[in-house]
């Protein structure tokens, strides 16, 4: 599948005087949108930041749309690269190798939301714990933002990888229907996702103990996935029985809104 590059024509190639500029005015996008999403997120307030020039946005980027596709771009390829190529390493298809483990192709996805293994970007250093904090902020609110721009975004850059995410998983899972398996799928997602946003929420129970480094704690949740991805079927019979004596419960899935926009 192609990959879709959603960097415009109109940032590449500046001085490094305007890289720095673009760098100031990314780093106040990425940390305003991280807090307050991306109908939230107000240019006056980016540049107010970043203490640039209200036109910085015009004259490098010509719309919010564009900004943000560009920022999307910057900080999300290199998990998408990581992602892509561990996923490449363990498909039989292009290895000739066996079936994939179930729990190595999870961690596909949860090491690289950790950064696990990412090599950091020219414009972004991965190593620095303020950026890697902002960065985490961001990356949970671009997967839970529900504006039509981030999530078409978004679902373009990573539709790749999800695909061969699903497909491989469907290999290594072999004894699971298909619906045992969309759900614990499902689940996988939902602990990347709100990994991501950890905070003051769920930190406040335990406090300074639980704020670890990336590395230990993706080993933790995916000592907690591999139990559950790996898991045994839920017996056909009980299963069956449960959805005749009750109500189905309908799916929600993440949908675009068509706000106004506020720039």
């Amino acid at each position: 599948m192609k990959t879709v590059n959603m960097k415009s024509r109109s940032v590449r190639a500046k001085t490094p005087a305007a890289q720095r500029t673009m760098a100031r005015f990314l780093q106040a996008a990425e940390s305003i949108f991280g807090r307050h999403g991306y109908e939230g997120t107000i240019v006056r307030d980016i540049a107010a930041r970043s203490g640039v020039n209200l036109g910085t946005l015009k004259h490098y980027w010509g719309s919010k749309r564009k900004l943000f596709r560009d920022l999307i771009e910057r900080r999300l390829r290199p998990i998408h690269t990581e992602a892509l190529s561990r996923l490449a390493a363990l498909d039989p298809r292009l290895t000739g190798g066996g079936l994939p483990d179930a729990a190595a192709v999870a961690a596909c996805l949860v090491e690289p939301a950790f950064l696990v293994g990412v090599q950091s970007p020219p414009d972004f250093d991965f190593s620095a714990m303020a950026a890697r904090r902002r960065f985490h902020l961001f990356f949970g609110r671009v997967l839970t933002d529900p504006s039509r721009d981030i999530v078409q975004d978004t679902n373009e850059m990573f539709a790749d990888v999800t695909n061969q995410f699903f497909e491989l998983m469907r290999l290594a899972c072999p004894d699971l229907s298909r619906a045992e398996l969309d759900w614990r799928i499902n689940c996988v997602f939902g602990t990347v996702t709100f990994a991501q946003l950890y905070g003051e929420r769920i930190g406040r129970f335990v406090g300074a103990e639980a704020d670890v480094c990336d590395d230990l704690a993706s080993q933790w949740v995916m000592h907690f996935l591999t139990g559950g991805i790996a898991a045994r079927p839920l017996i056909a019979s009980r299963a069956l029985r449960s959805t005749r004596t009750a109500a189905t419960r309908p799916r929600i899935e993440r949908k675009a809104t068509n706000k106004r926009k506020r720039r």
